[in-house]
């Protein structure tokens, strides 16, 4: 047996056995949960429900199967994904994502938004899991608060989430447990398998934050990671930004991701535009990491900023830029 360690907020680690076969053994952090606002045990309780949600056996299979906890040191154990690789590191050296991982993770996560939920919510064994919309408004933010945030650069950031604001507070309106949200898909929580292959494979882990909410906010977390990876091609150029020619790799990134999603599940104009919101709040967060992480927004972070108010305030504008194909509902 093979013990592999991972560095994480909790105490992580997958033991690989002889025959190829693995565990991953996950620590759960009561405090953790507090701080991110679900309760302690939220992963195992999406763990045991998701195999029963009716899922369809193509996407269910991208989420770890439940094994067991032990309730005296509050660990899970989970199946472990071996052979894969995050999406971060798969495209590292290539921002240009292979048609066949983009189309798979689209089919995936079309998947699992689509399945019904109705009676999953009614019940209220599951009233911890309907996800109440995480975004909070910058309006009245107070000197003391703006004087104690985190970062040198941090008034720059608030001063750009009290310009989103409007923005932010339609989706707000339009939140509710509409579906299965996994509610992190950062691409380092996306796991790739044969990523140059025919017929890739895709896992999707760390459900500790999932729930019951809008699946858009998962589509558009990943149009923003598919921005977040663009920009740091730019190395900080803002000048970049006005030359249509600079995007055209994230143009096809985004295009095609979004063409595959929606030839599963077709979305409305509405949807759409909460996609390209969600995108904008996705590089707000970045920018909003790295003055957590460092102090400082950097060149990276302010292009964030710069990218994610536009998208927030005129998704149809980038819409058209980024993904200029429109399901004929949407044009209706």
């Amino acid at each position: 047996m093979h013990i592999q360690t991972f560095a994480a907020r909790n105490s992580v680690a997958m033991l690989h056995f002889e025959d190829g076969t693995a565990l991953f053994l996950k620590q759960v952090d009561p405090a953790t949960a507090r701080a991110v606002g679900t309760a302690t045990g939220n992963e195992e309780t999406m763990l045991r429900l998701i195999p029963e949600a009716g899922i369809p056996y193509f996407a269910g299979s991208a989420v770890p199967r439940f094994i067991a906890t032990d309730p005296d040191t509050e660990t899970l154990i989970m199946e472990g994904k071996t052979g894969f690789t995050s999406m971060r590191e798969a495209t590292r050296n290539s921002p240009e994502i292979p048609v066949q991982v983009l189309a798979a993770l689209a089919s995936v996560t079309a998947g699992i938004h689509s399945t019904p939920v109705d009676h999953i919510i009614a019940d209220s064994r599951f009233s911890e899991q309907l996800i109440v919309f995480p975004f909070a408004s910058f309006v009245a933010l107070t000197p003391g608060e703006l004087a104690s945030g985190p970062g040198m650069d941090y008034s720059d950031y608030a001063a750009a989430m009290q310009s989103v604001d409007e923005s932010v507070a339609q989706l707000r309106d339009g939140w509710g447990p509409k579906g299965l949200v996994h509610f992190d898909l950062r691409d380092d929580n996306i796991l790739l398998k044969d990523a140059d292959s025919r017929h890739p494979t895709v896992a999707l882990v760390d459900w500790e934050l999932a729930g019951f909410g809008d699946p858009m906010l998962d589509v558009g977390t990943i149009v923003g990671q598919l921005l977040i990876q663009w920009l740091h091609t730019l190395r900080g150029d803002a000048g970049r930004l006005s030359d249509s020619g600079s995007w055209t790799t994230v143009r096809r990134n985004v295009g095609l991701f979004l063409a595959a999603y929606e030839h599963s599940t077709p979305l409305s104009a509405e949807q759409r535009a909460a996609v390209f919101r969600y995108a904008g709040l996705s590089t707000l967060m970045y920018a909003a990491g790295r003055l957590e992480q460092i102090g400082s927004l950097g060149r990276i972070g302010h292009l964030c900023l710069l990218v994610g108010c536009k998208l927030l305030n005129d998704p149809q504008g980038l819409a058209r830029l980024l993904a200029p194909g429109r399901p004929r509902e949407a044009q209706a």
